[in-house]
């Protein structure tokens, strides 16, 4: 496995990704609300963010887009999670800003556990105004 920046032709395998563990992940979001961030991903989003994708024999696998040192995405294929994929990832954004923080969804039982794993800690809890949903603030100092 290979972790390298981000490259445009990477954008739409990067949109299927965070759309289908998006999906899966996040069963207590209506489906319809991934499918309609999925432009603003493309065009607005990961333009701006600095993109980290893990590539395993040409496929790519998983990526993290980082806002400064803030963890904006981190979505690895399902067939992928479990391998030490996003540790990987975060160990690649770790080297390039040094501390981090993101922010996750409370009933993201999984996505909690790995954060916790790696390493960060709670700092804060707030209600996301778009889903409703708690979201956990998290950093890794």
């Amino acid at each position: 496995m290979i972790i390298r920046k981000f490259e445009h032709s990477d954008t739409e395998k990067i949109i299927e990704i965070w759309y289908n563990v998006s999906v899966a992940a996040h069963s207590f979001i209506p489906k319809e609300i991934w499918e309609s961030h999925k432009d603003e991903l493309r065009d607005k989003y990961l333009p701006i963010a600095e993109t980290w994708v893990a590539e395993e024999n040409g496929n790519l696998i998983g990526f993290i887009s980082l806002l400064d040192n803030y963890i904006g995405a981190l979505f690895v294929a399902p067939k992928e999670q479990g391998k030490g994929v996003g540790t990987k990832l975060i160990e690649q954004a770790r080297r390039e800003k040094g501390h981090l923080k993101v922010g996750v969804y409370s009933k993201n039982i999984g996505a909690r556990r790995f954060y916790k794993k790696n390493e960060f800690t709670y700092i804060s809890e707030e209600v996301q105004p778009e889903t409703g949903e708690v979201v956990i603030n998290m950093a890794l100092e």
